[in-house]
């Protein structure tokens, strides 16, 4: 049986992409593409698999097409939930918000869709959860499910030359599907975890798998081109060697155009990862464009002789692809554990989290390949729990370890389940800090309509908190008893989930009252981009004789770097009223005191605030 030389580094390519992308989303914005290289890899794995099954016993084999499937998924997942749960129950509660009913769906093979119906946000990072990443598996075992059925009906007809149209055709139902159904600047979350939406590499996949293995079937096997033979040095041999024969045009043409596609294909797809984003492009073309790509680079890989072979069986590469799974599996809890820890552990700035996280996953995947998922591929799944074999100590060794790390992340698992919170602490935490500053709000009549006179030119004197209205987010509401302590009588309007959106109609209201202030702090960059034309309406409305405070954003989210970018470059073309608040250098260098999430500072945290004083000091000390 044939083995496709290459797919492994194929696979550590589209592995780097996916985890740079959860890990460091502003340097990778568009390594989600590498999901799509996935799917195609496995559609034509599987595909290839089962196709080979029927040519060569006219069956199927699901006896052990099924055992197989879940003997590659199932152990690695049976100790990643428990370990998970057990650590998130020792070190961070938060990670345990939903655990139960991710733990089950994620068990029965549907997480995607339990995603889609709760309304998680996979592009939303504000509470992560801990088996997020999990949903590709889930799409994958609905796929392992209905492929045997596609591919059986290929087979049956195969003397039509109509089979490859059967993948092809719901590669491109799944692919309008995915384009009709998204909304632009809308929660894309639904196709993108929708088993029907996100097919379209999966299917490809299967629709490659049927070309590259056509000629073994019965009437194509007599057409197929004989590999040239080995040529003898003995005369006589030659003499009565029958001709070589000719490899047609299209072979030889093909041979030596495979490699550079694939080639163009993988620079394509290297550009799409850097440059790509969460917008309309991508799901509508992008990812479309990426599996067809994949398809390209997989077909041009693995023709023979291909060039391109020799790039993806570099070790390190090959090495990432042949651990991919488990690399995957563990690399984003581990992630989200790290940033929730590593503030705490080292109080110096610097990629602790990213080091923390590349240690620990690189622990675990050996530890699970060593002893859960090799013995299990291997022999089968009970000898990783018991010692089938026990005239070998290294095998008996083996097993007891296996179980005491099961007995005793099972037992922290189960505690981590019953003693599961129902909301995140930030959560908490920023629903009291709500409930507190609207009772100070009522409480000092900050919010009273009430009409006050116009403010003067500014003096460019420090202001007092009854000088200043602040229009923020959650970062800001979060931070808003510290506001209120370093700008007594400030007033402070913010809440969860804001944009820059919502500015004009707040500033319009309180222009419409009389109760904008003199100095307008707006923090609202963390849940959308900013544009200039926002800006300057935003600064039209106010007029001159008021000054604009902006402050930029802190995560790890694509939109944040720009926009930064088109908030400092906007405070420099406006110096005379116009002043940046470095928020995300601040946070960058007082990582402990933000919370588990690495956005929101901690509620007894006045580091905002005086971010904000320290700025406006310095602005007016610079002369305006």
């Amino acid at each position: 049986m044939k083995r496709f030389v290459g797919l492994d580094g194929i696979k550590g390519l589209a592995l780097i992409a996916i985890v740079l992308y959860h890990c460091m989303q502003q340097r990778l914005p568009g390594g989600f593409y590498g999901v799509d290289v996935f799917f195609t890899v496995s559609g034509f794995l599987i595909a290839v698999s089962l196709i080979r099954s029927l040519a060569k016993t006219g069956s199927l084999n699901l006896v052990r097409y099924i055992p197989k499937r879940a003997v590659r998924l199932y152990p690695a997942l049976f100790l990643l939930i428990p370990v998970i749960v057990s650590v998130g129950w020792l070190f961070d509660h938060d990670i345990l918000v939903s655990i139960r009913d991710q733990v089950i769906t994620v068990l029965l093979g549907c997480y995607n869709w339990y995603a889609i119906a709760g309304g998680q946000s996979y592009f939303d990072q504000m509470n992560p959860q801990v088996f997020r990443h999990l949903w590709f598996i889930g799409v994958l075992m609905q796929f392992y499910v209905i492929v045997p059925f596609i591919v059986w009906l290929m087979w049956k007809l195969r003397q039509t030359k109509l089979s490859s149209l059967i993948p092809l055709g719901l590669a491109a139902f799944s692919s309008i599907a995915m384009w009709v159904m998204y909304v632009p600047k809308g929660d894309p979350t639904r196709v993108y975890f929708g088993t029907a939406t996100h097919s379209m590499g999966l299917m490809l996949g299967v629709a490659l798998a049927w070309w590259v293995t056509a000629p073994q079937l019965g009437h194509a096997r007599q057409r197929a081109v004989p590999m040239p033979r080995t040529i003898s040095s003995s005369a006589s041999a030659a003499a009565h060697r029958a001709p070589l024969p000719q490899i047609p045009v299209e072979h030889r043409i093909w041979n030596a155009a495979a490699p550079v596609l694939a080639f163009l294909s993988l620079i394509a797809l290297v550009t799409m990862a850097v440059i790509g984003k969460q917008d309309a492009f991508a799901f509508r073309g992008g990812i479309i464009l990426s599996s067809l790509l994949s398809v390209l680079l997989i077909a041009g890989t693995i023709s023979d002789d291909s060039w391109m072979q020799s790039l993806m069986v570099f070790k390190p590469l090959a090495s990432l692809g042949k651990y991919s799974y488990g690399i995957y599996l563990w690399h984003w809890p581990l992630w989200i554990l790290s940033s929730a820890l590593a503030p705490k552990i080292f109080k110096a700035v610097g990629p602790w989290p990213l080091i923390m996280t590349a240690l620990l996953t690189a622990i675990a995947v050996m530890i699970s390949w060593l002893m859960v998922e090799k013995p299990a591929a291997t022999h089968s799944a009970v000898s990783v729990v018991v010692p089938l074999r026990t005239n070998k100590k290294n095998h008996v060794a083996r097993v007891i370890a296996v179980d005491v790390i099961l007995v005793l992340s099972l037992a922290g698992c189960v505690q981590g389940i019953a003693h599961a919170p129902a909301k995140t602490a930030m959560q908490i935490q920023l629903e009291q800090q709500a409930a507190q500053l609207e009772r100070m709000q009522k409480t000092e009549h900050v919010l009273l309509r009430h009409a006050v006179p116009a403010p003067p030119k500014p003096k460019h004197e420090m202001p007092t908190g009854d000088q200043i209205t602040a229009i923020g987010d959650s970062v800001m509401l979060a931070s808003s008893q510290g506001l209120s302590e370093v700008f007594p009588g400030i007033q402070t309007d913010a809440s969860v989930s804001r944009s820059i959106m919502v500015a004009p109609e707040l500033i319009g209201n309180a222009l419409s009252a009389g109760s904008l202030r003199q100095w307008v702090l707006i923090g609202l960059g963390t849940n959308s981009a900013i544009t200039p034309d926002q800006l300057d309406q935003i600064r039209n409305m106010i007029g001159p004789d008021r000054v604009l405070v902006l402050v930029n954003a802190h995560g790890d989210r694509t939109w944040i770097p720009p926009t930064n970018q088109v908030l400092a470059d906007y405070a420099a073309a406006h110096p005379d009223n116009v002043v940046l608040v470095d928020w995300d250098a601040t946070a960058n260098a007082n990582a402990q005191v933000l919370g588990s999430d690495g956005i929101h500072p901690s509620m007894d945290s006045d580091i905002y605030a005086k971010a904000v004083r320290q700025t406006i000091e310095q602005w007016i000390a610079s002369g305006r």
